[in-house]
């Protein structure tokens, strides 16, 4: 659930930041104009006239990527539905703001502004596309370690917790140690985030096998895995760690 509304906010943050830049941009572009002609060819645009044609996508933006996400995760891939669906909301906005405030007739105002919508919702749906619809990789039961000069595939429950080790990463259990070519980061990937989750920029811990949290008189916090190894938490991390913890 955190996880979804720190994406939602995401999103949202996106949008606004994006908008307003483009919003502010149109402005100022409207305004060098006026200045730059001579008064029968200048716009005479309100001040705030690129926010009143544009605001309503401070609005479809962010909701556009919910409903591409929710596609997404249902593996439809109905895209289209969503592009009419967008296309008609911010139309129809245009048309009604444009009729109320300007008197202009619906059918010019679609004309005129159909072309800009289209375009806009293209853009949505590549941002999304590339930037916001993260492929999660298929997360496996086991990871391929080095065992000598064998290949071992270790199941992840026996994982206790993995270390970065300069090119490679060090897979502790119970009994044994064994190597992994790879960074830290990237295993981190491939492991379900429910259950291993990071402690420290060289620390990777599984969940199931923290016995407690322990607090020094300094404040500094260390976690005890079941089988007695000390991890360190940085300070980075600790909100998030003990959240996890305290709902596990």
């Amino acid at each position: 659930m955190g996880t979804l509304s720190a994406q939602i906010k995401k999103e949202w943050l996106y949008s606004s930041l994006v908008w307003s830049g483009v919003i502010l941009l149109l402005t100022a572009i409207n305004s060098v104009h006026d200045l730059l002609v001579t008064p029968e060819h200048r716009f005479n645009n309100h001040p705030f006239w690129a926010l009143q044609e544009w605001a309503i996508w401070y609005l479809l933006t962010p909701i556009s990527f919910r409903l591409l996400n929710q596609l997404h995760k249902q593996k439809t891939s109905s895209y289209i539905l969503i592009f009419v669906v967008i296309f008609c909301c911010s139309m129809s906005y245009q048309a009604i703001f444009d009729l109320f405030f300007y008197h202009d007739v619906i059918p010019s105002t679609l004309v005129y502004f159909a072309p800009s919508h289209l375009m806009v919702i293209g853009v949505i749906m590549a941002v999304w596309h590339h930037f916001m619809n993260q492929h999660t990789p298929p997360v496996a039961e086991t990871l391929l370690v080095d065992s000598g000069k064998d290949k071992v595939l270790l199941p992840l429950n026996d994982i206790i917790h993995i270390n970065s080790a300069s090119n490679y990463v060090e897979v502790f259990t119970s009994d044994k140690t064994y190597l992994k070519r790879a960074t830290l980061k990237g295993v981190e990937r491939r492991l379900p985030s429910k259950q291993f989750i990071r402690t420290h920029r060289c620390h990777l811990i599984n969940l199931n096998h923290v016995e407690r949290l322990q607090t020094s008189p300094t404040g500094s916090v260390t976690i005890m895995m079941k089988n007695g190894q000390p991890i360190n938490l940085s300070k980075t991390y600790r909100r998030h760690v003990k959240q996890l913890c305290n709902a596990a």
